[in-house]
């Protein structure tokens, strides 16, 4: 009997993947968590933040270090090698699937941006790392799981950069 992660990845990509949505999911999934990178780093050197702009990078740093830490940790298996049939739209990544590094920086960016402006910002933040995590299971490369040990990941490194600074 398959896990709910395989039963998942096997639905999205047999009922929700289609020509409209791909490349506007591989979109997602490529630019997704530079958008975290640019506030970070338009609000470190233009003077509107510079400690929050610290800060989301900061957080980004540690939780793109605490997921490949728990990568080699857990060494799990990537979901397009597990799973018979499953076919990915990108590139198939080289290293361990869980944690999503996509979804732990993504998520620390996220909590990083709701920290720093609670209310629509950061709901908003977080809703766009939501939909970058996603995008990683539709192009075929994570489980649910690995999205949200990523995002658990993330929440960790934004709260350390937070106690930190």
């Amino acid at each position: 009997m398959k896990s709910l992660d395989d039963r998942i990845l096997i639905y999205i990509q047999d009922h929700i993947r289609n020509p409209v949505l791909d490349p506007v999911m591989i979109a997602v999934t490529n630019l997704g968590n530079g958008l975290w990178f640019v506030i970070g780093v338009y609000l470190w050197f233009s003077g509107e933040n510079i400690p929050g702009g610290r800060y989301i990078l900061i957080s980004l740093l540690v939780s793109w270090i605490l997921s490949k830490i728990f990568k080699v940790i857990f060494g799990r298996t990537r979901a397009y090698h597990a799973i018979p049939g499953l076919t990915t739209i990108v590139p198939e990544p080289k290293d361990k699937a869980f944690p999503s590094a996509h979804a732990a920086t993504a998520f620390g960016g996220a909590f990083a941006v709701l920290f720093l402006f609670p209310g629509i910002s950061g709901a908003a933040s977080i809703l766009f790392a939501v939909l970058i995590s996603f995008s990683r299971m539709y192009v075929g490369v994570h489980y649910l799981t690995d999205l949200l040990g990523g995002a658990v990941t993330g929440a960790i490194g934004a709260a350390i950069c937070l106690l930190i600074l």
